[in-house]
């Protein structure tokens, strides 16, 4: 029986794969940067290529595996395998992603959203294993989400489930905005840009070029105590804070996973997004749920593909 699997992350700018499993973790891992700009061709250019390399570096050939999972940077339909639309690349939307790999590889394959790829990674193999009931959001560019129910992911009606990204929150805006436009790394160093004034430190850590404002910005300036910062980030909390609360009252999950490069933050958002949730959540549940960061690092997508690979063999 073929043990070995095959999971691929593909972003907007990172590619992605990873040969499982050695007991809970992966054999190996291959990496490549892409251009956004060069579209999908370039992409699958790049993931042809990125596949023997990562069998060579093992040894194996495609015989020896028995099925390859891709987490995909955007929505699918998983049920059918294709891309539904990406936000960071033109030209994916209605691409049979599922039928591309099998007729380009040779192998069985599964097609899931990253979010829901890291999610089942965390649930199972993370930050959230050994509960049974996991949601999982990342924080970076943008928000997405999962639901893990007894180690199996919730894909909904099969083209997804757990957008808390796009779901909608109103904090003093008018119509209410969205999670991701509140509360990304974008959205972050989009109001710090807006709002920074001339003498503010932000804008001094960015050598007084507003364009050179990051979330990274905002958060070295947080460090070191800035009022305008820290207000930023408690902003983020907040909204973040009011969705979660909400997902909670209605899913009560025992842990909210949540990774992505906003996350990486470490207490600058951790501490103003418990204190929101807290604050809005169901009494009876605010102690019920833990809030934690991830534990799987930029593999995670890899991993929860390959987990998906592994599912659908059995």
């Amino acid at each position: 029986m073929k043990t070995h699997v095959i999971g691929i992350e593909i972003g907007g700018t990172k590619l992605q794969a990873g040969l499982g499993f050695d007991g809970d973790r992966l054999t190996a891992l291959v990496r490549e940067t892409v251009d956004p700009s060069r579209g999908p061709k370039a992409i699958l250019a790049n993931l042809e290529r990125l596949v023997p390399d990562l069998l060579r570096q093992t040894g194996l050939r495609l015989s020896d595996v028995a099925g390859i999972g891709v987490g995909f940077g955007g929505p699918v339909d998983a049920a059918r395998g294709r891309v539904l639309v990406s936000h960071q690349v033109e030209g994916w939307s209605g691409f049979d992603l599922k039928a591309w790999v099998e007729r380009t590889l040779g192998l069985p394959a599964v097609v899931e959203n990253d979010a829901s790829s890291a999610a089942l990674a965390e649930a199972r193999l993370g930050a959230g294993r050994g509960c049974r009931r996991v949601f999982y959001i990342t924080v970076g560019s943008g928000v997405g989400g999962g639901w893990v129910v007894d180690n199996a992911l919730d894909s909904g009606q099969g083209i997804g489930s757990a957008e808390i990204g796009h779901t909608c929150v109103s904090l003093g805006t008018s119509p209410p905005a969205k999670v991701e436009d509140l509360c990304s790394g974008w959205a972050i160093s989009r109001r710090a840009r807006e709002r920074a004034q001339p003498d503010s430190l932000i804008l001094r850590l960015a050598s007084g070029e507003p364009d050179r404002i990051t979330a990274v910005t905002v958060a070295d300036a947080a460090r070191q105590g800035d009022p305008f910062a820290l207000q930023l980030l408690d902003e983020a909390g907040h909204a973040l804070g009011l969705a979660v609360a909400n997902l909670i009252t209605l899913l009560h999950p025992e842990v909210v996973v949540i990774g992505g490069g906003v996350s990486l933050m470490g207490d600058l958002f951790f501490e103003p997004l418990r204190r929101h949730v807290r604050r809005y959540v169901f009494h009876l549940y605010a102690d019920t749920c833990r809030i934690v960061p991830a534990a799987l690092g930029e593999q995670v997508v890899v991993i929860g593909a390959a987990l998906l690979a592994q599912q659908r063999q059995r």
